[in-house]
């Protein structure tokens, strides 16, 4: 049978409380510490404070763009069919109300388009050039501003920079009716009396687009130009 080893009182008492010790470690390291701990805890906190308030602001200001926007295209959709109204001129002062953000961007090729419409076609070529200045053909955006240039050069009878723009975008697809636009490269092609590339490019639709339903319309084209029609 194990012997039982009496520990009297005194000794008890002289003995380390371990819960105690723990604790004054505790209270030490803070004591030495705590300023420091405190000031991090509060610059996280002052962080994340800016970044919600940053956030909050955020969506603010793209509520206010998406709610100007809306403005626009209804005024659009009740004026545009009105010639006499200056819809174009009426957009545009909305326009300069915008941030800079995707929202101007729309807002940018809406006007662009009802000035295109107005066959003011120097405004429109100023708002389609800025917004392809800023992007490439591979964004949609960059994609649709050079789709207005073409129209719009084609407008003022500048079919060879027209054919330019024209020839940007067939090179670039991006889920655009191409066949409309291999058209116009080709109309252009021919007004500025070019024919052997108007020929090229009819005769590559006639490859590309063999199931479009107006196919003959290009095949016609090609034997008028070809002296066999």
């Amino acid at each position: 049978m194990a012997k039982r080893v009496k520990v009297s009182r005194k000794e008890l008492l002289k003995g380390e409380d371990q819960f105690l010790s723990t604790s004054q470690k505790v209270t030490a390291y803070m004591s030495d510490h705590g300023p420091l701990m405190l000031t991090s805890v509060g610059i996280v906190i002052l962080l994340f404070a800016l970044f919600a308030g940053y956030r909050y602001n955020q969506q603010r200001q793209d509520m206010r763009m998406e709610n100007l926007y809306f403005q626009m295209v209804q005024i659009n959709k009740e004026k545009s069919d009105n010639k006499t109204e200056n819809v174009a001129g009426e957009l545009e002062k909305l326009l300069v109300q915008f941030n800079e953000g995707p929202q101007k961007v729309r807002a940018s090729l809406l006007v662009a388009e009802e000035y295109f419409k107005a066959e003011k076609y120097d405004k429109a070529i100023g708002l389609y050039s800025g917004i392809a200045d800023r992007f490439d053909e591979n964004v949609l955006s960059g994609q649709l501003s050079r789709v207005g240039l073409a129209y719009s050069h084609e407008g003022k009878q500048d079919y060879k920079k027209a054919a330019e723009f024209y020839k940007t975008v067939v090179n670039n697809e991006n889920g655009l009716p191409l066949f409309d636009m291999y058209m116009g490269l080709a109309r252009c092609y021919e007004l500025s009396t070019d024919k052997p590339n108007a020929l090229t490019t009819l005769r590559e639709m006639e490859n590309k687009f063999q199931n479009h339903p107006q196919i003959d319309s290009v095949r016609r084209k090609i034997a008028k130009l070809s002296g066999k029609a």
